[in-house]
């Protein structure tokens, strides 16, 4: 009767060590560091890239949700769907990319992007008054950037008098960074990357406008 009590209580003991070893073994495996070529790859090309790497004080950057990480060719047909689904523009998908840094002992370093497609017959009269397409217009504000341009593109089926409008927004979201003082030009940089990378992928007309560098986009 001892025996078999003491055979009882060894087996428990068994199992509470094994679960113990379960539970610790299926720790979370750390995230890869990657380039910042794997960022929302084709966004964020040459000085934009460069940019990105200034702003999150980092050259290792970490992808924390696949559907956070599209690439342009992804951001471009939900752009070009929205375009096409006329009225109801506004109840499509809005893109968002997601930026991490590599973790530091002031947090983790992040940003985000954010597109959406207007066009004349859905948005504000203050958006799209009707004259069809207009210059680039650029906003800024404290850690942020909105960017605005007009494509007229075949791909797209949009029109000089009806054109695909395509807002980007950017927001900088580290509490330890330069701040806008030191990283506007950089802001700049990395939001007129994505906007031209989207803009050459639908082949808007004379690129929507957008110049060659960032430095030469409009005064917001």
């Amino acid at each position: 009767m001892v025996l078999a009590v003491a055979l009882a209580l060894f087996g428990t003991t068994v199992v509470g060590c094994s679960a113990g070893d379960s539970q610790e073994s299926a720790q979370p495996t750390p995230l890869p560091r990657l380039p910042v070529s794997h960022v929302c790859p084709g966004l964020f090309e040459g000085e934009g890239g460069k940019a990105l790497e200034r702003v999150l004080a980092s050259t290792q950057f970490q992808i924390r949700h696949e559907e956070k990480n599209p690439d342009v060719r992804v951001v471009a047909q939900v752009m070009e769907e929205a375009y096409q689904a006329g009225k109801k523009i506004r109840d499509m998908p809005q893109p968002v990319c997601e930026m991490s840094g590599r973790p530091t002992e002031t947090g983790l370093a992040t940003a985000r992007m954010m597109f959406t497609a207007y066009s004349k017959h859905a948005a504000d009269p203050a958006d799209l008054p009707g004259v069809g397409a207009r210059d680039v217009r650029v906003s800024t504000r404290n850690k942020e950037v909105g960017l605005t341009f007009d494509c007229v593109s075949s791909r797209v089926g949009s029109t000089q008098d009806v054109p695909l409008q395509i807002t980007l927004d950017f927001q900088e979201r580290w509490d330890a960074s330069k701040g806008e003082g030191v990283l506007k030009p950089d802001y700049l940089a990395i939001t007129h990357s994505a906007a031209l990378a989207v803009a050459k992928e639908l082949g808007c007309a004379n690129d929507g406008g957008l110049p060659a560098r960032a430095i030469d986009l409009p005064k917001s």
